[in-house]
Order: structure tokens, then C-alpha cells, then sequence
């Protein structure tokens, strides 16, 4: 909240003496305040460390759900191949090429009823999942 006027910035900008919610009194630039979308000043700074204290969100919250007590199925296939390849490391399990990021292939495929389940992966090389699909499998 404004309380006062307190002069000029060195840029030319008026100055506003405001007193945020937690107490503490700040200068604030008068282009700094706006309206709309485009918020502009808000606290004075308490805001912002309130924010960053808070515990961070699980990495693939709402991208999974249960179908048995042991084993979490992935939504989003790209949260599911980073799960695989978290679990199952980066290299090829067929041939052991790590020399560039491996792809992550269904052991049993979604069109024949395959979920996105970490035990339903695994980490192939590009030219090893070629020859897979190739084999028609």
C-alpha cells in the first residue's frame, strides 16, 4: 500500500514510500505499478522468499496412476521414457552404444495392450530399435 511520495529515481522516475502487507517499508518506481495481466511490484521481496520456501512438486506429479499398489503407469509417454531411462540407465541394453541418448521402446507395444510402465521398457540404441520394428515386432 502507498503511504507517501518520496521524490524522484535517478532515472526520472517518481518514488513511492508503500508498506507491504508483512510490514516492512519500501521505495517503489512509479512504473513499477500496474494493472491487469502484467503485475508489477507485489511485496517487498517476502513474496518471493514465501514462495521459494515451499516444497517443490514431485517430478511427475499428475503424469501417473496406479493400477496395482506396486507399479504406476505413465500418462505422458515422454515422463514415462525419462522414468525408464532413470531406472534402467542410458545405455543400450542390447549392444551397450552410449554414445548418444538411447531411445525408450515398449517390450510389449501399446497396440497390443503394452502400458507405459517402467517394467514395459526398455533403453535401446536408435539403430537397435530400427532392426526391432523392422522384425515387425
Amino acid at each position: 500500500m502507498v503511504i507517501s511520495e518520496a521524490g524522484r529515481s535517478s532515472d526520472g522516475h517518481l518514488l513511492w514510500e508503500c508498506i507491504c502487507d508483512c510490514g516492512t517499508k519500501c521505495l517503489v518506481q512509479s512504473n513499477n505499478f500496474r494493472s491487469g495481466e502484467r503485475k508489477g511490484t507485489q511485496s517487498c521481496g517476502c513474496l518471493r522468499s514465501e514462495v521459494s520456501s515451499k516444497p517443490k512438486t514431485v517430478w511427475n506429479a499428475g503424469k501417473t496412476y496406479q493400477i496395482h499398489s506396486d507399479e504406476a503407469v505413465f500418462k505422458n509417454r515422454k515422463a514415462w521414457a525419462n522414468a525408464v531411462r532413470r531406472t534402467k540407465g542410458s545405455s543400450c541394453t542390447r549392444c551397450g552404444w552410449d554414445k548418444a541418448t538411447c531411445d525408450v521402446h515398449h517390450i510389449i507395444p501399446r497396440c497390443k495392450g503394452g502400458l507405459n510402465t517402467v517394467t514395459n521398457g526398455e533403453v535401446i540404441c536408435p539403430n537397435c530399435h530400427r532392426i526391432e520394428h523392422e522384425a515387425g515386432k
